[in-house]
């Protein structure tokens, strides 16, 4: 499934780059990239290699908190799956900023924000792994590494402060129709809107067979992903029922997992109740119709791709079905 996706992904991509290669104006979003085209040229500048004195402060600061870091989380219980595996994470990572971080510094200080950049996201790993990290202490992992790095550049207070303000304006409507989607989604639930809609089709497939049972349910999970983005949410009010039906009518409960999971995945690039997808678009200035309107091929293809990988599941003889 994997090869098989990511070929016609790679495939649609290339064939699309290709053709707007040859002539940029065919791009669906050129008139839009203009902004990103002007801002590129307005922001070009010659890089300045000389290295500030505020970029070892930063460099010091840095080191005497991740030091104090290490002393106080001196072993990390690292939750890889199922298994734990105790380890000096805090420290070693600590130790290994330190002397990178030294000599990016005595090179240039674009070396030493790229190793900022590096290292937060080692500890990010290291934050959600070890010790349950969520949204508030990543984004606070963030925000450090912007003003770290303000600092570094010689960057005043103020200067920051109105980088971090030009940074939000850029995310502030996406935010605002993230939260509407979600209130969409709030509705649907407190309604008992989807229990009925999923209740009903269910009855259909009581007499479809194999084959037709499961692509009934390859397509409930592919439309419930319009109204339900999150797959964990959609996983606990599906997949009880399912498990039962395909029980009923003698599919494996593997199979039902495998038609969750290609229904769970392929329409989050097109449903706008998608958080992630509508911030992203908005992020980078992309109108949704016109995304909607590159992408609905690739997701038409990729939907008969995921009913044909679905066929063997209950057709063939395979290890675990």
């Amino acid at each position: 499934m994997w090869v098989v996706i990511n070929l016609a992904g790679f495939g649609f991509i290339l064939r699309y780059a290709a053709k707007i290669h040859r002539d940029p104006k065919k791009s669906l979003v050129y008139e839009e990239d203009s902004y990103w085209r002007t801002r590129n040229d307005e922001t070009n500048m010659e890089f300045n290699f000389i290295v500030p004195k505020k970029a070892w402060i930063s460099f010091g600061v840095l080191s005497l908190f991740l030091i104090l870091f290490a002393v106080f989380y001196p072993v990390t219980n690292l939750q890889i799956g199922n298994s734990n595996l105790q380890f000096p994470a805090v420290p070693i990572s600590t130790a290994v900023f330190i002397i990178s971080g030294f000599f990016s510094l005595r090179k240039t200080v674009h070396y030493y924000i790229l190793s900022l950049l590096s290292f937060t996201i080692v500890f990010l790993v290291i934050g959600v792994m070890g010790y349950n990290w969520y949204v508030m202490e990543i984004a606070t992992l963030f925000l450090a590494l912007g003003i770290f790095s303000g600092i570094a550049v010689g960057k005043t207070a103020n200067e920051i402060t109105k980088s971090f303000i030009e940074g939000a304006k850029d995310i502030l409507s996406a935010a605002m129709v993230v939260g509407l989607a979600g209130g969409i989604i709030v509705i649907l639930k407190d309604g008992k809107i989807i229990d009925t809609i999923l209740y009903y089709v269910s009855q259909s497939m009581s007499d479809l067979g194999k084959v037709g049972s499961i692509s009934m349910m390859y397509l409930i999970q592919t439309f419930l992903n319009i109204f339900i983005p999150s797959g964990s949410g959609k996983a606990a009010l599906t997949i009880p029922m399912m498990s039962q039906f395909s029980d009923l009518v003698g599919i494996s409960r593997q199979a039902t997992v495998v038609a969750f999971q290609l229904g769970d995945g392929f329409t989050n690039m097109i449903t706008p109740t998608s958080g992630v997808l509508i911030g992203v678009l908005g992020i980078a200035r992309i109108p949704y119709e016109k995304w909607f309107r590159w992408v609905a091929p690739f997701i038409i293809i990729l939907t008969v791709l995921g009913f044909l990988l679905l066929l063997p599941t209950v057709l063939m003889k395979l290890n675990g079905f």
